[in-house]
């Protein structure tokens, strides 16, 4: 007869787990733990005795218990009988103890450094290994050992290669009575040669692993020869303690997401305020003329900029109208937005033998192509009128075409198109550019834009267009430029239709009013 009296991991006959006394013949095989037991037939004389062959296990020799834990942390947390598991109910008691323990010591520490040195703290008070160690799973899924502590002046020895796949990513939590006996560590060197003979190992789990996600990392204990091996009631102690540093390790990892996602808030907050500080500087006021300008980044900050400048010349006074649309997005295309803006502004303060639309594009093109790597680059259109005249001299670095709409109805071309006359700022280092001339009269709205209007999409992809920008900016030509501009921009919202904006977008706008 065999009989289990309640152990964790069971007693199986014939690969069925016993509930109660059993009764058990000849030829009939039992596995108890890690271990199997055939019952042979009796034998008469030397006769050689038949021996069945051994029952296969996916436990190697040396393990004295694997479980996974997220299928023991439910039973550790019933509360036993106490008439029938008296045994059970004083571990259960040291497990509370331990847990109260732990949620106290955690329960103000918010860094993860200080967290992790805590728990090691408690695993060395209630363990008393000669080595412990915490991994913590990255985003490639390999483990980083986090922290770790040993007794005396010994170097650390305790590696994860070798318990990855079984605690790290199965969830298993095991004792290992005698490391040189287990398979499983056969190939860890530095666990076999550091005296290192019993080891504890526990998932970093916090709630049950059928949902796909992966422990957090895992706890490993090691004891040498002189320290007394692990048992199974260390490994339920170390299992109850894991999955209550899970929790808090988690926590602490969400705060710092936290402040590290409020600190970035922050940076771009101050960013988009220098940013918007650069471009919201009054626009001059030239008599004649009517001037509006504005931008909306589709992130937190801009890749695109613009600067409208007035300047004397021996003719009288010129606007000088620049918009610039940076490749990329985000907080890296504004910092190179902001080092484009500030070259751009010495260069547009030379003198006149440096103040050609074409020249200035030529020498802003080569600062940007020694300044930033091969892929980055800038489309841009740089205009100058003269203020009595109407004069327009543009240069266009493969910018999307200016719109110079016409006041007269009777105009053979209502809306004139600027197109580009050369390369995008900084794509080469020897780049030419040439210069185009067209003059606005009395009531033509000059109008530059950057293609996050005209490639703006709504929900089935279709882009907005040069086109209905062209329509939209011809119907309501005679309106205040602000007017038009927010007409515009309403319009866009309509045709989006909550599609979010991909790309910034930022319009420049010159009316001749005289």
């Amino acid at each position: 007869m065999i009989e289990d009296l309640g152990s964790y991991n069971g007693t199986f006959v014939n690969g069925v787990r016993i509930d109660g006394p059993t009764e058990v013949h000849p030829g009939e095989t039992i596995r108890i733990s890690t271990s199997s037991l055939s019952l042979l037939p009796a034998a008469d004389g030397d006769d050689e005795r038949p021996r069945p062959a051994p029952e296969e296990s996916s436990l190697p020799a040396g393990v004295t218990l694997i479980r996974h834990a997220s299928d023991l942390l439910p039973g550790l947390q019933a509360t036993p009988d106490p008439g029938r598991e008296p045994d059970r109910l004083f571990r259960y008691a040291e497990r509370l103890a331990l847990l109260n323990d732990i949620h106290r010591a955690l329960t103000g520490t918010t860094s993860l450094d200080g967290l992790l040195e805590l728990i090691l703290d408690r695993v060395f008070d209630h363990f008393r290994p000669d080595e412990a160690a915490i991994f913590l799973r990255r985003d490639d899924d390999r483990f980083d050992r986090v922290a770790v502590r040993t007794v005396g002046e010994r170097p650390p020895e305790i590696e994860s290669g070798s318990l990855e796949r079984e605690v790290g990513t199965k969830g298993l939590s095991l004792v290992v009575l005698d490391a040189r006996d287990d398979q499983r560590l056969a190939g860890s060197e530095s666990i076999l040669a550091s005296g290192v003979r019993s080891l504890l190992a526990a998932p970093l789990i916090d709630s049950p692993l059928d949902g796909g996600q992966l422990p957090l990392g895992m706890i490993v204990l090691g004891a040498g020869l002189n320290t007394r091996p692990f048992t199974e009631g260390d490994m339920e102690l170390l299992v109850s303690l894991a999955s209550a540093a899970a929790l808090r390790i988690r926590n602490a990892a969400l705060a710092e997401e936290a402040m590290e996602h409020q600190r970035l808030e922050e940076e771009l907050t101050l960013a988009r305020s220098i940013q918007v500080a650069l471009l919201t500087e009054a626009l001059p006021e030239v008599m004649g003329w009517e001037l509006w300008a504005g931008n909306v980044p589709s992130r937190r900050v801009s890749g695109d900029f613009y600067k409208v400048v007035d300047r004397e010349t021996e003719d009288g006074t010129e606007l000088v109208l620049l918009l610039a649309d940076v490749s990329g997005k985000g907080m890296a295309a504004s910092l190179l937005t902001a080092a484009l803006e500030a070259m751009a502004a010495g260069l547009l303060d030379l003198g006149d033998e440096g103040r050609a639309p074409e020249t200035i594009c030529e020498r802003l093109s080569r600062l940007l192509y020694r300044r930033t790597p091969p892929s980055k680059y800038a489309t841009g259109f740089l205009g100058m009128i003269e203020a009595t005249s109407g004069r327009l001299r543009y240069t266009s670095a493969g910018h999307n075409p200016a719109l110079l709409v016409r006041r007269e109805d009777g105009a053979a071309e209502p809306v004139e198109l600027l197109g580009s006359t050369g390369q995008p700022l900084g794509l080469l280092l020897d780049t030419r550019f040439s210069v185009a001339e067209s003059a606005l009269a009395a009531g033509d709205v000059l109008v530059l834009y950057s293609d996050g209007i005209t490639e703006a999409a709504n929900p089935g992809g279709e882009e907005y267009g040069l086109e209905r920008l062209r329509r939209v900016c011809l119907a309501y030509r005679e309106e205040p430029l602000e007017d038009l501009a927010r007409i515009i921009e309403n319009d866009l919202a309509r045709f989006a239709d909550g599609e979010p904006f991909a790309d910034d977008r930022t319009i420049v706008m010159a009316r001749r009013t005289g």
